[in-house]
């Protein structure tokens, strides 16, 4: 069983933030709140979602024999459904910042929704037509760059306008984000000093621009970002929603240079 109420502001960052990298996926709920984890269909980015059960106004949950589990140490008695985000992000999108009921059909596999005198009745996905959930590579990074999202978020809108790949990386005390096209160039450097962290360093890697301005656009109520890096090695991007209480985990494969 699972109702829960929302602001529909909140829900609607969360659902952003996980559209950045796919459409649909299998979404666990438990007694401690939600999460996800799911890669998109190329295999080059992976989303990993938390939101906490006192990010809702109301969190119900209960389950008496648990649901499909493939992690038998997270969330063992977790209800697994397939949700289509893309449709839910759609009509979220219609209503402002109101409350959002919410309630699951386990039987009937569909999601009840209310925004005020509008009720949805929603398909859910059959959680085995969709793929696995991935397991999370177990990566050391020497290098954290923690700074301000509209920082981060400008040099990635200004960077579309020059190239397709972008370079990130540091010199010293120093981080940069680098694109080179075929006639302009653009480079952001920022020093420690002007950064909210920096684990000083001397490495770079390359990635698909296109990858990470989607992913730019899912991070928008975000204050700050987080970024770990390696020489030729994924970019793992993090930072919060629902005002602290959800954490959103991008990982992006690298281009070999």
């Amino acid at each position: 069983m699972f109702e829960a109420e929302i602001d529909a502001g909140i829900l609607k960052e969360c659902v952003e933030a996980i559209t950045a990298v796919v459409d649909e996926g299998r979404l666990k709920i438990g007694s401690n709140g939600l999460n996800l984890r799911a890669v998109d269909p190329s295999n080059v980015s992976m989303v990993s979602f938390q939101l906490q059960s006192d990010a809702f106004d109301d969190y119900r949950f209960s389950s008496e024999g648990g649901g499909e589990n493939e992690d038998k140490n997270e969330n063992a008695n977790a209800l697994v459904i397939g949700m289509d985000f893309q449709k839910l992000l759609g009509i979220l999108g219609i209503g402002g910042r109101e409350q959002v009921w919410l309630s699951i059909d386990e039987q009937a596999q569909k999601l009840n929704m209310r925004m005020g005198s509008l009720a949805y009745t929603i398909n859910l996905l059959e959680p085995s037509s969709l793929r696995n959930q991935p397991k999370v590579p177990e990566l050391e990074f020497p290098v954290q760059v923690v700074m301000s999202t509209e920082e981060f978020r400008r040099t990635i809108r200004a960077a579309e306008k020059i190239g397709e790949h972008i370079l990130l990386g540091v010199e010293g005390d120093e981080f940069y984000m680098e694109v080179v096209g075929e006639m302009d160039k653009l480079r952001l450097g920022l020093r420690k000093e002007q950064l909210i962290h920096l684990t000083p360093g001397t490495l770079h890697s390359l990635f698909t621009l296109d990858y990470i301005s989607a992913m730019s656009k899912g991070m928008s109520h975000a204050e700050t970002v987080t970024l770990n890096l390696g020489k030729d090695y994924p970019l793992q991007i993090e930072f919060e929603v629902a005002e602290g209480k959800g954490k959103v985990t991008y990982l992006l494969a690298p281009r070999v240079e």
